[in-house]
């Protein structure tokens, strides 16, 4: 017959488990290594958000439409990461389309993001 676990018996392994102390020196010998690592994933996708803020500006886009366009950007960095080559193309083309038809965002200005964000502009 199974033993039955109670919220007490998982409280009293957590609270073994997990001795705060342990746990703050853990994290403390760790935070030079977490800080750099955190930095160094978020300031791309920083870069590519503030690029795009130029380009949004530089057309006149309402601000209440710049959502979809940031998000279209994270979308083709996030693929950057990922991809390369033909796939990567391919992709991109796709996301493209889908932000043409689903939110009717101006393919102009998604082509400046993609020259931007992937560097070339891919055939269609």
């Amino acid at each position: 017959m199974p033993v039955v676990r109670t919220f007490k018996d998982m409280h009293q392994k957590y609270y073994l488990k997990y001795d705060g102390g342990n746990v703050t020196t853990r994290l403390t010998a760790v935070k030079d290594l977490m800080d750099a690592r955190y930095e160094g994933a978020t300031s791309v996708i920083y870069d590519v958000v503030e690029r795009v803020r130029d380009i949004l500006s530089e057309e006149g886009v309402p601000t209440g439409l710049w959502a979809k366009y940031l998000s279209f950007a994270q979308i083709l960095a996030k693929l950057t990461f990922s991809h390369k080559g033909a796939t990567l193309q391919k992709e991109v083309s796709g996301v493209k389309n889908y932000f043409i038809t689903a939110y009717k965002a101006d393919p102009a200005i998604l082509d400046r993001i993609i020259e931007v964000v992937v560097g070339v502009i891919p055939p269609y």
